[in-house]
């Protein structure tokens, strides 16, 4: 995780929030799965798709909010990365969006 430095959007909450997602080699569409009305297109750069949501409504940008107090949520999105490595994050502003909570492993993943 060392050098990310924009958050990761999670697909599978996105599907659950009634969206259809599509990758191609050259871009990710994001579509209303009942209208088919295509809302962003994420365009790939390199190995990932880099989606611009600053435009975005708010209403689209709900599905990307979490509980801003829940660490074990942030440690599920960053593939269970351990929460020193958390805080690491948290600390060097790697990642824009996290929360500056301090993570602690109170408990058995």
């Amino acid at each position: 995780m060392d050098g990310v430095k924009h958050n990761l959007l999670s697909i599978s909450q996105l599907c659950d929030k009634g969206f259809k997602i599509e990758f191609n080699k050259n871009c990710c569409l994001i579509s209303e799965a009942m209208s088919g009305e295509i809302v962003h297109i994420g365009k790939r750069t390199g190995n990932i798709y880099v989606l611009n949501i600053k435009h975005a409504s708010f209403h689209e940008l709900s599905c990307l909010v979490s509980k801003i107090d829940d660490s074990w949520l942030w440690h599920r999105m960053a593939a269970h990365i351990n929460m020193p490595h958390l805080n690491h994050l948290v600390g060097k502003d790697f990642v824009i969006g996290l929360p500056k909570l301090k993570f602690v492993k109170n408990k058995l993943c």
